[in-house]
C-alpha cells in the first residue's frame, strides 16, 4: 500500500491571514480523504482488511484538524476576522453538514480538485459532489449514523440555505443527488465581499447632510440600538411623500449604528418568478446573517383588499428574514401592521413653508444661485420635498451650464419646476400657457389690488401661518380659493393667467368633460384623483364655467338628484382640504350654490367696462408696430359701442386682417366693418346712424 500524508504544514504556528489560506488547507484535507477513500476501496477489493489503513487515515486527519484549529484560534486572538470563522459561528450546522459545506466549497473554489472529484463521479453523470460521495468521504473520519444520513437526504434548516440542489432525475437514487454551494456564499467564504449583485441606492461619500427630520433619525437610532442589544423582532415603518429623504435617513441610520443595510425594492420581489423568489429570499437571508445587517424594504404599495392576501404572504416572508426590518412607504395606512408584533411608525411630514425656505437657502448656496432666486418666495409657493428641491436645482444648474452662465437664475428654477410637473394631471386638465402681466389687465384698480393681495397669501404664508401662528387655529382649509364672476369677455381668464405668471406657477384648466361621469360614484373618483395628483404639484387649478359643477343643489326627487348633490358636496370637501390655489370663473354667479359661497375665500366681480375703461382698452390693445390711419378715432368707438374687452380685442384683430387684405393701414373703415360682423354674430343689426359722423 502506497501511503501519503495530508499536504498540510503541521509545524506552522502562524495565524491565518486570509480565508484563502484556510481553504487551501481545507482542500488539502479533502484531497487526502479522496485519495484515502479510493485506496480503501482497492484494499477491500483485494480481499484484505482496511482497519489499519483507516486508523492511519484518522490519525492523519486528526493532526491536520489540530493544525487548522490552532491557526484559526491564533487568527481570532490576533484580531483577524476570517469570514469562514464568522460563518460557522452564525450558521448552526451538524458535523456532517459542516463537512459537506467544506467539501462543496473546495469543489467550487479549486478547479483541479473539482476535476478529480468529478472524475470519481463520472459514472453518475454529475459534476459536483453527491450525497453518496459526501457520506463516503465522511466515513473515513467517522461512521455516519442514520440520523446524519437523513440530514443529507432531507435537507433543511441552515444547511438548506447554503446549498443548491441539482434537479433530481426521477431515475436517480436519492444518494446520487448532487449539491453545489451557493456562489454568493462561496465568494464570502473565500474572503471576498458577499457576491450579491442587487442594485443599491447610491449616495456619495460622505453621506449628504440630512437637512430635516433629524429628530426622526434619533428615534430610529434608538429603536435600532434596542434591537441590537435585545434582538427582538421589530418592524420600523417610515413614511413620507416621494423624495422626502427616506432612503437617505436609513443610510444615516446604518452609518450611525454601524449596522449594514440592504435595500430591497418591493416591485422587484413581487414581480419575480416563484422559482427565483425563494432563492432570492435565501440569498438575502444569508447576507443579512453574515453581515449582521438589517433589511430596508421600499416601494410599498397601498395594501388594497383585493391584493391583501397575496401581498401579505410575501410580506410576511420578507419580515421573517431579519429580526429588524425598516419599511418605507408614502402613506400612513399602507403598512399592514398585523404582520408584526413589534411595530412602530415614524412620519417624514410634509415640509412647512419655514422648513422649505431653509432648504431652498441651503441649495441656493450649494448651487451658486443668482441673487434673483428668492428662497422665501420659493419656499412659500412651491410644494416640494427636500429631494425634489435638490433635483430642481440640479436641473436648473444643467440649464445654466448649457447657457454658459456662472449662476443659477430664477428663470432656470421656474423652468425646472415646470419640467418636473409636466403632464402629471394627464387627461383631467390642459395647460394654459400665458405671459400676461398686470399692465395688460384693464379693470378697476380695486380688482387688481384684491388680486395682488390674493397672490400675497401664497408669498407670505409662512409669516402669517407659521411665524404668527394662524395655522395652529386652522388645521385644514389653508388653501386659497377664488371665484371670478362677471359677464363674458370682462377679463376673468386673463386675470387667472396673470396671477399664475406672477407666482411662477403653471395654470391648468380642468376639463369638466373628463371629470363628470354618468356612472354613479365615478365623478367623485375623478375629483379625488385630480386633487390627489395636484397635491404635490406646483400648479393653479382653474375651473372655467364653474356653475356647471357648483350649481345650486336641487330638492331630492330621485336618485339622479341625490347623485348630483353628492358630487357637488364631494368637490366642495376636496377643495376645502386642498392646500394649493383653486380659481373658478363663472358668468352666472346667481346659479352658484350657497354652500360653495361659504367655502370660497374670495369672490371678485368683473364688471362690464364703462366708457373710460373701454377707451383705455381700445388704445392699449393695438400693438405699437401696427400702422394706423391718420384719421382713426378710437375714442368714438369707445363712446358709442358698449363692448367687452374680449369683443374689442376680437374686433381689432379682424380689422387688422381687413386692412392688410386691402393693403391699407388700420383705420375707421376696417374697424366699422369688424364691429358690424361682431354684432351680427350675436344676432344684432347696425345701421349707418349707429356710426354717427363716420357713416
Amino acid at each position: 500500500m502506497n501511503n501519503i500524508n495530508c499536504r498540510i504544514n503541521k509545524d506552522n504556528n502562524m495565524p491565518y491571514l486570509w480565508d484563502s489560506e484556510l481553504w487551501s488547507d481545507f482542500t488539502a484535507v479533502m484531497e487526502y480523504l479522496l485519495w484515502a477513500a479510493v485506496e480503501k476501496e482497492k484494499i477491500i477489493n483485494q480481499g484484505e482488511f482496511a482497519d489499519d489503513f483507516c486508523l492511519a487515515v484518522e490519525d492523519e486527519i486528526q493532526e491536520a484538524e489540530e493544525v487548522i484549529k490552532r491557526r484559526m484560534k491564533l487568527s481570532d486572538i490576533s484580531g483577524i476576522k476570517l469570514h469562514t470563522t464568522e460563518f460557522f459561528k452564525e450558521f448552526k450546522l451538524e458535523p456532517i453538514e459542516k463537512f459537506a459545506v467544506v467539501l462543496l466549497g473546495c469543489a467550487g473554489a479549486d478547479y483541479e480538485f473539482n476535476f478529480v472529484l468529478s472524475s470519481e463521479e463520472k459514472s453518475k453523470n454529475v459534476h459536483s459532489p453527491t450525497v453518496e460521495m459526501i457520506l463516503r468521504l465522511y466515513s473515513m473520519i467517522q461512521t455516519p449514523d442514520l440520523k446524519e444520513t437523513a440530514l443529507l437526504i432531507d435537507v433543511k434548516g441552515d444547511f438548506k440555505l447554503c446549498i443548491e440542489h441539482n434537479a433530481l432525475n426521477k431515475n436517480r437514487a436519492l444518494n446520487n443527488e448532487s449539491f453545489q454551494i451557493k456562489s454568493a456564499l462561496l465568494s464570502y467564504l473565500l474572503g471576498e465581499s458577499f457576491n450579491f449583485s442587487y442594485k443599491q441606492p447610491y449616495f456619495k461619500e460622505p453621506l449628504p447632510e440630512l437637512l430635516i427630520y433629524n429628530d426622526v433619525l434619533e428615534k430610529a437610532v434608538n429603536v435600532a440600538n434596542n434591537w441590537n442589544t435585545e434582538h427582538k423582532a421589530i418592524a420600523l415603518y417610515i413614511y413620507g411623500i416621494r423624495k422626502s429623504g427616506k432612503k437617505l435617513l436609513v443610510s444615516h441610520l446604518s452609518e450611525i449604528t454601524g449596522i449594514p443595510v440592504l435595500f430591497i425594492n418591493w416591485d422587484d420581489v413581487i414581480n419575480m418568478p416563484e422559482d427565483k423568489k425563494e432563492k432570492f429570499f435565501d440569498t438575502i437571508s444569508i447576507k443579512l446573517r453574515l453581515e449582521k445587517g438589517f433589511m430596508c424594504l421600499y416601494g410599498i404599495p397601498d395594501f388594497s383588499e383585493e391584493k391583501e392576501t397575496s401581498y401579505s404572504t410575501v410580506f410576511s416572508k420578507l419580515l421573517d428574514i431579519s429580526s429588524f426590518t425598516v419599511v418605507l412607504g408614502e402613506g400612513r395606512y399602507y403598512f399592514p401592521v398585523w404582520l408584526s408584533q413589534n411595530f412602530m411608525s415614524l412620519e417624514l411630514w410634509d415640509l412647512s413653508a419655514t422648513e422649505k425656505i431653509s432648504v431652498w437657502s441651503y441649495y441656493s448656496s450649494i448651487y451658486n444661485a443668482d441673487s434673483d432666486v428668492d428662497s422665501n418666495l420659493n419656499g412659500n409657493k412651491y410644494v416640494m420635498s427636500v429631494g425634489e428641491i435638490e433635483n430642481t436645482f440640479a436641473t436648473a444648474y444643467l440649464t445654466s451650464v448649457s447657457k454658459n452662465d456662472i449662476c443659477v437664475k430664477a428663470e432656470y428654477i421656474t423652468d425646472a419646476v415646470k419640467q418636473r410637473d409636466a403632464g402629471k394631471l394627464g387627461a383631467y386638465a390642459s395647460l394654459i400657457n400665458g405671459s400676461f402681466v398686470w399692465d395688460d389687465l384693464i379693470v378697476d384698480e380695486s380688482v387688481k389690488r384684491q388680486m395682488k393681495y390674493i397672490c400675497n397669501q401664497i408669498k407670505y404664508r409662512n409669516v402669517v401661518g407659521e411665524e404668527w401662528g394662524f395655522f395652529e387655529k386652522t388645521p385644514y382649509g389653508r388653501g386659497v380659493s377664488v371665484l371670478f364672476y362677471g359677464p363674458p369677455g370682462t377679463g376673468k381668464t386673463m386675470a387667472v393667467q396673470i396671477m399664475a405668471y406672477e407666482l411662477g406657477l403653471e395654470l391648468y384648466r380642468i376639463d369638466l368633460s373628463k371629470m363628470v361621469s354618468k356612472y354613479i360614484g365615478e365623478t367623485e373618483k375623478n375629483i379625488s384623483a385630480l386633487f390627489d395628483k395636484a397635491k404635490h404639484m406646483n400648479v393653479i387649478l382653474f375651473f372655467d364655467e364653474a356653475d356647471s359643477l357648483f350649481a345650486k343643489r336641487s330638492e331630492v326627487k330621485d336618485s339622479n338628484d341625490r347623485n348630483a348633490n353628492a358630487e357637488t358636496a364631494h368637490l366642495l370637501q376636496k377643495m376645502e382640504e386642498y392646500d394649493g390655489m383653486v380659481i373658478l370663473a363663472t358668468n352666472l354667479v346667481e346659479q352658484i350654490d350657497d354652500a360653495f359661497r361659504r367655502r370660497i375665500k374670495f369672490m371678485i366681480p368683473f364688471r362690464f367696462p364703462d366708457e373710460s375703461t373701454r377707451k383705455e382698452l381700445w388704445h392699449s390693445l393695438i400693438p405699437d408696430k401696427t400702422p394706423l390711419d391718420d384719421g382713426i378715432d378710437l375714442d368714438f368707438f369707445a363712446k358709442e359701442f358698449e363692448l367687452s374687452g374680449s369683443q374689442i380685442k376680437e374686433i381689432l384683430l379682424n380689422a387688422a386682417y381687413i386692412a392688410v387684405s386691402d393693403n391699407k393701414p388700420l383705420g375707421n373703415e376696417q374697424i366699422k366693418e369688424a364691429i358690424t360682423w361682431n354684432y351680427i354674430k350675436y344676432g344684432k343689426q347696425l345701421t349707418k346712424d349707429d356710426f354717427g359722423y363716420l357713416a
